[in-house]
């Protein structure tokens, strides 16, 4: 499978990153990541030029990597700054290094060409950090399905009711029919639930008397970031942001980095507009979140492998998979431009 790989991407949280090596796979590249003693993140690829020895099985010696079966010792330029016994160092001698960043309380890699990866490019998140917004994170998951599984799952409210009934899904939902609409490179698939009970979430952690007005927009950043905009509020509300933000409010961020064609690196966190100085609330919606997103992960793996076992056949297309073809479309065509560039530069 081809990726998108002039893209930032997670590698993982930032607390996962310190000073032993971790091995990690992205876009099917193995990379070893540690931190400088300065706490600066380093990612270099997890292969030492001699023998192939994984470099993740070595020891870090300061700020470089000393492979473990050689001695061979690389800075975090990735270049080979000594072997042991050979004075001289070819300058063949080296490892690829990939450029790093700190953002939302995550490493990212810059996985394409080098001269491309500008830090001011990474994923903007309001209302992350605002006054008036707490967040909750997730552990790192992996799951073992395509990457594009995940984002098509992203986008399609209508498997809530299914797969969530007990955390976020409702059977009032059940047959109300999504719309989606594409502004520029991004995809949103929206619903409104009017006049309904509140989901067991809202209805957990809500002060709700009666029936809701539920709300959920879901958008597509491509190649596989994708945060949905959901909440709840007194029967009868407006529509609009403002609405919205006066009503209880969740933004339920996604970060996927594909590891392999089968298999995804998945970070996710919530920003709420309430209960935002309540550390237990933090940490049972957590909880809650962990419980609902297993329930994917056990469908999106079940689907990876009935997939395996089926190539070459054609599933069916409905209507609610609108968005998720514009998605992959998208993600199509920004490979292809990759490719076109990479054509004309040989």
């Amino acid at each position: 499978m081809v990726f998108v790989r002039n893209s930032w991407y997670p590698a993982a949280w930032d607390h996962e990153i310190g000073r032993s090596l971790m091995p990690r796979t992205v876009l099917g590249d193995k990379l070893v990541l540690y931190r400088t003693e300065a706490g600066a993140p380093v990612a270099l690829e997890d292969r030492c030029c001699h023998k192939f020895l994984p470099l993740s099985l070595g020891r870090l010696k300061g700020d470089a990597v000393q492979c473990g079966y050689h001695g061979m010792t690389y800075g975090p330029s990735g270049a080979c700054i000594r072997i042991p016994g050979q004075p001289s160092i070819p300058p063949q001698a080296r490892v690829r290094s990939y450029p790093t960043a700190e953002h939302l309380g995550m490493v990212w890699l810059w996985m394409g060409e080098p001269a491309l990866a500008d830090a001011d490019n990474l994923f903007p998140l309001p209302p992350h950090g605002d006054p008036g917004w707490a967040v909750n994170r997730g552990p790192h998951t992996h799951i073992a399905a395509n990457y594009q599984h995940i984002t098509d799952n992203l986008l399609d409210p209508a498997h809530v009711s299914f797969v969530h009934p007990t955390t976020l899904g409702s059977p009032a939902s059940e047959d109300i029919p999504v719309e989606t609409r594409q502004e520029g490179e991004v995809v949103i698939v929206s619903r409104w639930t009017l006049d309904a009970p509140p989901i067991p979430l809202f209805r957990k952690f809500g002060r709700f008397k009666g029936n809701v007005d539920r709300w959920q927009y879901y958008y597509f950043h491509p190649p596989s970031i994708s945060i949905t905009d959901f909440g709840s509020g007194e029967a009868g509300m407006g529509h609009g942001e403002d609405d919205r933000d006066l009503a209880m409010r969740v933004y339920s961020c996604h970060f996927i980095a594909p590891e392999t064609e089968a298999g995804s690196h998945y970070f996710w966190m919530q920003i709420r507009n309430f209960a935002q100085a309540d550390a237990r609330v933090s940490e049972e919606m957590t909880e809650q979140f962990i419980l609902a997103f297993d329930e994917d992960k056990a469908i999106l793996e079940a689907v990876q492998r009935a997939e395996d076992e089926h190539k070459g056949k054609s599933n069916l297309k409905l209507a609610i998979d609108n968005g998720p073809a514009r998605s992959r479309r998208l993600v199509d065509r920004m490979v292809r431009a990759e490719q076109q560039l990479a054509g004309a530069a040989e």
